[in-house]
């Protein structure tokens, strides 16, 4: 185990995370734009949910205006080349950029070549995206850019104690996307628009492409794509590499792998506990039956909707305060570290 400070910890853990939020980012907006092309009725879903999954909706209005409209055009704007918005896919890739140039002692020397021609690469794409095929073909460029930078760098980058916690930056941020593709889209589905219902199975696939989970899904299951089989697959599929579980599996030998890795450890295997001892097809059970024992205590907690939504609402949500925990944990362990504490 090699001697990291704490600060090229937290570079380390935070390159694998913009690595991963923006890969996301730019399936997210592309998978979006293809599901509404599908839709008969576009404004039912629009393109308000990619601010409400990002958490950015109060951002969103302070720059754009309390009454602005999520237009394709704002809000695709808002996601892609807005600096000022933190998440965007610009600023997670200046994020990349800023903190591999921290560590670059730990990567091959052409590791941060490669980090500077996705960043302008990305600028100079995203500008010129001025309809939506040429929008479509950057963000393609883009994501396939970012998996062959993380390819290169698992094949080549020595697997020590920066490694460890790149990877750990990578599942905590995977498992908090997935948790929150999950729960923005099925609060759409479950949301009873009748015009969108006979076309159900065409949002659940754009759930499972926004995972890259399409394929997987059609070997793994070998069945129709529905509510509780599409669920069970993305939160507990062990052979799904973002599927919630192996997302949490992964930050785990990523966390034994370093150093008092107690407290982590104990959160990281708490979640796992919770996501294992979940029955999560029944929460995606349509109508209400068979859905009573995971809705049961939930009414107090969650107002209007479906059984069925305020149950899968109340569980994503203790998912996501658990990763938030997990986070926490893992920044005062080893960013705030005190050697005399």
């Amino acid at each position: 185990m090699s001697t990291v400070l704490s600060r090229v910890a937290e570079r380390a853990y935070w390159l694998g995370r913009y690595l991963e939020r923006g890969d996301a980012t730019a399936r997210l907006v592309t998978v979006n734009g293809s599901l509404l092309m599908d839709l008969p009725g576009r404004e039912a879903l629009g393109w308000q949910p990619l601010i409400d999954i990002t958490g950015a909706t109060a951002l969103f209005e302070a720059l754009y205006g309390p009454n602005a409209e999520a237009s394709e055009r704002q809000v695709c704007r808002f996601m892609t080349t807005d600096t000022r918005h933190p998440g965007s896919l610009v600023s997670s890739l200046t994020g990349v950029r800023e903190n591999a140039r921290n560590i670059r002692q730990a990567m091959p020397r052409v590791t941060f070549e490669y980090i500077n021609e996705l960043h302008l690469f990305a600028r100079s794409a995203l500008a010129a995206a001025s309809s939506r095929l040429r929008r479509a073909e950057a963000l393609e460029g883009i994501s396939r850019r970012i998996q062959q930078l993380e390819g290169f760098l698992s094949q080549n980058m020595l697997h020590d104690a920066h490694w460890d916690l790149l990877r750990l930056g990578n599942y905590v941020e995977r498992a908090d996307m997935t948790t929150r593709i999950i729960d923005m889209r099925t609060a759409d589905l479950f949301a009873s628009h009748h015009e969108l219902a006979p076309f159900e199975d065409i949002q659940w696939r754009s759930i499972l492409r926004a995972s890259f989970a399409m394929q997987s899904y059609n070997a793994a299951v070998r069945g129709p794509v529905v509510a509780s089989r599409a669920l069970d697959f993305l939160f507990k599929d062990r052979r799904l590499p973002r599927s919630y579980l192996r997302c949490l599996q992964g930050a785990r030998r990523s966390l034994l792998a370093l150093p008092r890795h107690a407290e982590p450890l104990k959160l990281c295997d708490r979640a796992i506990r919770l996501i294992e001892g979940t029955d999560v097809a029944l929460l995606g059970q349509a109508g209400g039956e068979g859905s009573g024992k995971a809705d049961e205590g939930a009414g107090d907690e969650a107002g209007g909707g479906s059984g069925t939504s305020r149950a899968l609402t109340i569980f994503v949500d203790r998912c996501q305060r658990q990763i938030a925990a997990l986070h926490d944990a893992v920044a005062r362990t080893y960013f705030d570290y005190d050697e005399g504490a």
